[in-house]
């Protein structure tokens, strides 16, 4: 692809609260701990990388009218995703809150308004690629929007990626509901909650699975493929794959074969996890959106 893949990512934006304790927490204790607030949102998230990446972007989402919304809209814009956002008068923007220590995390979430993203609220893809969060087809309460953003890349004729994102609650449905997709991009857990990899290949086309700080492997009917991963001082690792599957799919997208866009998929990921938050650093100067 010569010009810049244009994406349409359908996901969740969220203000992400990020609470590092100084010591474990007890009942009835008052435990000194570093909180900071920042954007968040795994389907948000993607979406920046991509954008960082050099990708064409646009994210479908629903947020709530209130500051939170309003910021995160603008947000997306300074990184340089066209945000196609509906905005629910019902219902609060996504927030999730993540505790972290020892580089790992546990999330708190209440997603909101993004819990009823509607079918309506996707427009007409205009695009090379659809990638869809996983959490807006495990919740039923926008699971319609998922299947329906699916549908209509199925109808435009173009590629598709899904990343899991919960294994704890993946079951066999969730095979059914991506059945045809391109792409699937689990991580290790959610490999192991789908049957593993020769399972999913007779409903998907290739799967590109996150095996941690162990690399990540590619599997289609061709056979499969690995790469490891640098060794990176874990600053935080909330959004890590997140920006694998932006890193890949530019690659991929560009007619990158496996293991370089697993390579590329890596390099994202290693960069995400130097650095607090789940997005990519600023971009300097102004970035013009790509429509």
């Amino acid at each position: 692809m010569s010009s810049a893949p244009r994406i349409v990512v359908v996901g969740d934006v969220a203000v992400d609260v990020l609470v590092e304790p100084s010591r474990p927490a007890v009942p009835g204790a008052d435990v000194p701990a570093r909180i900071r607030t920042t954007a968040g949102g795994a389907g948000a998230n993607t979406a920046a990388w991509l954008a960082h990446l050099g990708a064409d972007v646009t994210l479908v989402g629903r947020v709530g009218d209130d500051p939170a919304g309003r910021a995160a809209a603008d947000e997306l814009r300074a990184a340089g995703v066209l945000p196609v956002l509906a905005v629910d008068p019902h219902h609060p923007t996504c927030t999730v809150v993540a505790l972290l220590g020892d580089g790992d995390r546990t999330l708190l979430s209440d997603r909101g308004a993004a819990a009823h993203l509607r079918p309506t609220d996707v427009p007409d893809l205009d695009a090379d690629h659809l990638h869809l969060s996983g959490y807006v087809l495990l919740d039923p309460s926008s699971r319609a929007a998922g299947l329906a953003a699916l549908e209509a890349a199925r109808a435009a004729g173009i590629s598709t990626s899904v990343d899991p994102q919960a294994a704890p609650a993946l079951t066999r449905a969730f095979q059914e509901w991506v059945r045809g997709a391109d792409l699937l991009l689990p991580n290790a857990d959610e490999l192991t909650a789908l049957g593993g990899a020769d399972t999913l290949l007779r409903d998907v086309t290739a799967v590109a699975a996150t095996c941690a700080g162990d690399g990540a492997t590619w599997h289609d009917r061709r056979g499969t493929w690995s790469t490891g991963t640098t060794a990176v001082d874990v600053v935080d690792a909330t959004g890590a794959g997140d920006a694998f599957d932006a890193g890949l799919l530019v690659a991929w997208l560009d007619g990158a074969g496996p293991e370089a866009a697993l390579r590329s998929g890596c390099a994202a990921a290693a960069r995400a996890v130097g650095r607090s938050g789940a997005r990519p650093p600023a971009p300097t100067g102004n970035r013009r959106l790509a429509r």
